[in-house]
């Protein structure tokens, strides 16, 4: 019987989402499989405020439309990585995490790289001892780019044996915020059906993750080659309009004063540690951030935005939420019919 791990980052939920399906799946099979959100682990906050890791959509922001006078000193990613050395404070994982056969890390994707408070646990992890094998996983709205490749380089540097990755997109969660509403029945249809392709793909990694196990030749590739050639001038745009986008209609911070109840809901859900609060007790964002959405998506009055584009906007329910409608949805279809 293999014991497994799954270490993952969730903004808007979809990755965790994404973590319980490979878990049911895993299970399934006979695995022993543990689920660990990383920030139950450490401090978020804390561990990426020591080094704060930014991908360049944010580095691009604090230089071009600075949200104050104080910038703060991002590392891009390759000085991260020159600089990359063991946390202490994780130097008993190396023997705590013997006991597994596989470990899972698990992301979205931002800008073709996993979220920077995944890179900088990743980064500050000691160096194993190339016996412990390791996959990736990702989720993303359309186009994950060299994601796997980035994963691939930054595992083995420390030291694990990478056996592969799987992806899937599910719903559009980033892009809610700038809709004028959003239909749960219609996404948690949407997200089903996207579970079950999920599922399929998990199954057809695990068959190869057996192989590994037991020695025996077999052939994967977590992106077929037909999707890779036909995906290519999506991911080109993808990539230079992601930067456009972001600067020039997501990148700020707004606040409705008159609906704010000064909760501290979106001080407490910032991964980053970067919203503070002002001399009246409202929240603010003096620096650029990741964008991972869960200040605007978790705010209990919809009294945040970024900017013109998200003032007044849908906001992500969440895929319990969704997922719930569609059963219910189904549910009263079956009695109506009965």
């Amino acid at each position: 019987m293999h014991k497994a791990l799954l270490l993952y980052f969730s903004g808007t939920g979809i990755t965790r989402h994404f973590t319980s399906l490979i878990q049911e799946e895993m299970e399934n099979r006979g695995y022993i499989c543990d689920c660990l959100n990383i920030e139950e682990l450490i401090d978020l906050t804390v561990l990426w405020q020591k080094k704060p890791v930014a991908l360049n959509y944010t580095i691009n922001a604090e230089r071009k439309r600075p949200l104050s006078n104080y910038p703060w000193p991002y590392q891009d990613l390759k000085t991260a990585l020159q600089n990359a050395e063991e946390n202490k404070l994780f130097s008993h994982l190396e023997q705590e995490w013997a006991e597994y056969d596989l470990i899972g890390f698990g992301s979205p994707v931002y800008g073709f790289r996993p979220a920077p408070v995944m890179i900088r646990f990743i980064l500050d992890l000691p160096v194993f001892k190339k016996t412990l094998r390791v996959f990736s996983y990702a989720t993303h709205d359309g186009a994950q780019g060299d994601f796997e490749k980035f994963m691939e380089q930054v595992l083995r540097m420390k030291g694990f044996k990478y056996a592969g990755h799987i992806d899937q997109t599910f719903v559009y969660s980033a892009s809610a915020v700038m809709r004028g509403n959003f239909d749960n029945l219609k996404a948690g249809r949407l997200l089903v059906k996207k579970s079950q392709q999920a599922r399929r793909k998990i199954n057809i990694f695990l068959d190869y993750v057996q192989t590994l196990f037991s020695g025996m030749p077999y052939w994967y590739h977590g992106e077929s080659l037909i999707n890779l050639f036909f995906g290519l001038p999506y991911r080109l745009i993808y990539s230079y309009g992601i930067d456009l986008l972001l600067n020039h209609f997501l990148f700020g911070f707004g606040i409705h004063k008159e609906k704010c109840i000064q909760c501290m809901t979106c001080v407490a859900q910032c991964p980053q540690g970067l919203i503070e609060l002002d001399k009246y007790d409202y929240p603010i964002r003096l620096y650029h951030c990741m964008y991972c959405l869960r200040c605007l998506n978790w705010c209990p009055t919809d009294a945040l935005y970024f900017s013109r584009v998200t003032n007044g906007k849908a906001r992500f329910p969440g895929p319990e939420v969704l997922i719930e409608a569609a059963m219910q949805d189904d549910l009263s279809y079956r009695l109506k019919n009965e």
